[in-house]
């Protein structure tokens, strides 16, 4: 399909707008969208998965699944696990994450996109079940790190799913729909987490959630699958020839497989907003996952709230600010131009304004239940800047790489954001408080990382990048044209790498560029 640029008024019909391709993307034959298939459906069902997901994060930090040693309750409590092994489960799926990320995305270019979810979906359910019914530390950690390796598929391909779909005028706004649902899963989560677990056990939180995500697995492997736009005719005379090998062979040698990967990587890391945003993003993850893991325990700890009521409260407030943040801020960028450079400054301007409301969030209130509230309050702030930046971050990633490479993309970056962010943060900063044992400054100590998150989108924001959105969304988009779709063939053109890319940059005018991608 072409997208061409629409001045006139009439409305555009609701099935033919984005059409996706039911063909793998391998394969040369173009087929029509399967009955059930409409942007908002395929948006709503990655929602459902994403939440479900994510769900999980919540349920292991909060008090009534987590626990203590010293009333013996919860998964600490049963197992008698130090602040540090307690710090590592949480992280433990970033091990299945990273090695089933990069499997993912040479899957994608092999077998359909859509079935892969699934696959992951499948994979999550099991594990959930395993941790459900583990007997011992290493056995909960292993299901944990099964578990990352369900979550990849997830973070890998929505994204580039709904870059496919969503309209360009509210494209970030998508973004921010499907990015808020982790946040959510995991606010839901907490209060999930600890009302189940304290009445019925920190174990059946976890079939209940295995339970739920039974219908799902079966919508995606028995409903007819659309495929990702991840290869193009235009990309495949500029591919890189490491990975020529493995278009069109259904079992490639290993030794192929991994020179794609390496070549695709290499290409990756000659785009340096990719990589400032990336980056970026892990001092702001690294945050939020303690603040996610260890908030509610510092909070009855510093102003002597029962831990149901904090799981409650924590639960609230972060869906709360989680859904309006990352909602006013897709739509936000969408009004003043989704550029990569606004995207960026976005988030910088984030980061910023979280650190000082999340510091005077933990050092200025009282510690007593009146001085709660006012630490919520506060705190609230400091999420909303948070994650105001949260679609334009998942935006940046797919918009600053060749189109083929968005599932790399997303998946290092939600790699990068895990190892250098929310995997070692917990365990750092739980051996920290077990030093101290003093959760003002702990938070402190840890807060200071959104200055280099601040620093390092700030630097993204000025340096030259090219934006590999179709010519005409991007020309559409600045002078404020609507799209509309013709034919129901290829979305074009694209590029593939960046010598076939016109290099733009962030504050130039793209009207004034001539299109070198036709």
């Amino acid at each position: 399909m072409k997208l061409v640029a629409d001045h006139s008024n009439a409305d555009t019909p609701e099935r033919s707008d984005y059409p996706m391709l039911t063909a793998s993307a391998t394969e040369g034959t173009i087929n029509t969208d399967p009955a059930w298939y409409t942007p908002a459906r395929l948006l709503t069902a990655f929602c459902v998965v994403s939440f479900l997901v994510f769900l999980d994060r919540g349920i292991i930090a909060s008090n009534g699944v987590n626990g203590d040693t010293e009333s013996k309750t919860g998964i600490q409590g049963e197992f008698q696990l130090s602040n540090f092994q307690d710090g590592v489960l949480p992280a433990a799926f970033m091990i299945g994450l990273l090695i089933a990320s990069l499997v993912f995305s040479e899957l994608c270019k092999h077998y359909n996109a859509f079935r892969l979810i699934g696959w992951g979906m499948a994979i999550f359910m099991v594990s959930s079940v395993g941790c459900g019914f583990a007997n011992s530390f290493w056995t909960l950690l292993v299901c944990r790190i099964i578990m990352g390796a369900g979550e990849a598929s997830i973070i890998n391909l929505t994204g580039p799913f709904i870059d496919d779909v969503a309209p360009p005028s509210q494209k970030t706004l998508w973004f921010g729909i499907l990015y808020l649902f982790p946040t959510v899963g995991i606010a839901v989560g907490y209060i999930f987490g600890g009302v189940i677990g304290a009445s019925m056990g920190w174990r059946m939180p976890f079939l209940i959630q295995a339970a739920v995500c039974v219908p799902v697995v079966l919508w995606l492997f028995l409903v007819q699958p659309i495929s990702l736009r991840t290869m193009h005719d235009d990309e495949e005379e500029a591919h890189t020839d490491l990975s020529a090998p493995l278009l069109g062979s259904e079992a490639a040698p290993p030794a192929a497989v991994v020179n794609s990967l390496w070549g695709d990587i290499c290409i990756l890391c000659r785009h340096p907003v990719f990589l400032y945003s990336s980056l970026g993003y892990c001092p702001v993850q690294g945050a939020f996952g303690v603040y996610s893991y260890f908030g509610p325990q510092a909070g009855h700890e510093l102003f002597g709230v029962g831990r149901e009521s904090i799981d409650l409260t924590f639960g609230g407030v972060t869906i709360v600010t989680a859904v309006v943040a990352t909602l006013l801020g897709g739509w936000a960028l969408d009004r003043v131009g989704s550029s990569i450079k606004n995207a960026m400054l976005l988030n910088g301007w984030g980061a910023v304004i979280g650190f000082f409301a999340v510091i005077a969030a933990f050092w200025l209130p009282p510690a007593n239940a009146t001085g709660f509230v006012w630490f919520m309050a506060v705190f609230a702030v400091g999420e909303l800047a948070i994650f105001a930046g949260t679609a334009a971050s998942g935006a940046v990633v797919v918009w600053s790489v060749p189109t083929r490479l968005r599932p790399l993309a997303s998946g290092i970056s939600a790699i990068a954001s895990h190892i250098l962010g929310d995997v070692p943060t917990p365990p750092l900063v739980g051996l920290l408080q077990g030093y101290i044992q003093d959760w003002r400054i702990s938070m402190l100590v840890l807060t200071l990382i959104l200055i280099v998150a601040a620093v390092l989108f700030f630097i993204g924001a000025y340096v030259k990048c090219i934006d590999y959105r179709p010519a005409e969304e991007r020309l559409s988009l600045e002078k404020g044209h609507r799209l509309t779709v013709s034919n129901a063939g290829n979305v074009g053109p694209l590029v593939s790498d960046m010598e076939s890319a016109t290099m733009v940059h962030h504050h130039g005018d793209l009207a004034d560029h001539d299109d070198t991608r036709q």
